[in-house]
C-alpha cells in the first residue's frame, strides 16, 4: 500500500509541475472587408480556427473563405514562399509586421464560392525562417494572447489585404 501511495503522489507531482503553457491553445478569427486593418468594402468573408501546440511548437489552421476564388489570390505572393495568407502583428500606432506566413501549396483547395486552407502541425520555426523572423515561439504565443494579431488574405485586387480578422483566444 505504501508503494502505491508513493507512486500516486509522484504522479500527482509530475502533473502539477508540468508547465501550464504545455497545452494546446485555440484562437478564432472572423474575416471581412470592413475590419480596421483592411476596410476594403469587400463582401468576402472568412472564418479561421488556429490551434497552437506548445509542446511541439507547431500550428494548425483551418480557414474557410467565401467570396474570394483561388485565382484571385495575390499572384506574386502565391508564387513566393510567403503565400497569400498571413498572420500580422499590429502595434498600437497601427504599424504591422508579418508574423507567420502560410505558403501556397496542396493545403489550399478551391471550393464552390471560395477556398479553404488546412494546415496541420506546421512548425513555427519553418514559418519564421521563411520571413527571417527573430520572434521566438514564446513571443509568437504572447502576441496571439494579447489580441494584437490579425489574419489577412492578400488578393490581386487588394495587395495589402482584401479581408482580415482579429485573432482572439477561445476561453
Amino acid at each position: 500500500m505504501t508503494l502505491r501511495v508513493f507512486f500516486g503522489a509522484l504522479a500527482f507531482c509530475f502533473v502539477a509541475l508540468t508547465p501550464a503553457w504545455a497545452a494546446d491553445q485555440t484562437f478564432l478569427a472572423f474575416l471581412h472587408g470592413d475590419s480596421p486593418t483592411t476596410n476594403t468594402g469587400s463582401t468576402a468573408q472568412g472564418e479561421a480556427k488556429l490551434v497552437v501546440h506548445d509542446a511541439t511548437q507547431t500550428v494548425d489552421l483551418e480557414l474557410t473563405v467565401h467570396g474570394i476564388a483561388m485565382n484571385a489570390l495575390s499572384e506574386h505572393l502565391s508564387h513566393a514562399p510567403v503565400g497569400p495568407v498571413h498572420l500580422h502583428i499590429y502595434a498600437a500606432n497601427g504599424d504591422s509586421s508579418l508574423l507567420l506566413p502560410f505558403p501556397m501549396g496542396a493545403n489550399y483547395a478551391a471550393v464552390n464560392d471560395g477556398f479553404v486552407l488546412t494546415v496541420k502541425n506546421y512548425p513555427y520555426a519553418d514559418g519564421a525562417k521563411i520571413i527571417a523572423s527573430d520572434i521566438t515561439f514564446d513571443a509568437f504565443v504572447k502576441a496571439l494572447q494579447s489580441g494584437a494579431v490579425v489574419l489577412n488574405i492578400h488578393t490581386q485586387k487588394f495587395a495589402d489585404g482584401e479581408i482580415s480578422g482579429k485573432v482572439e483566444a477561445v476561453h
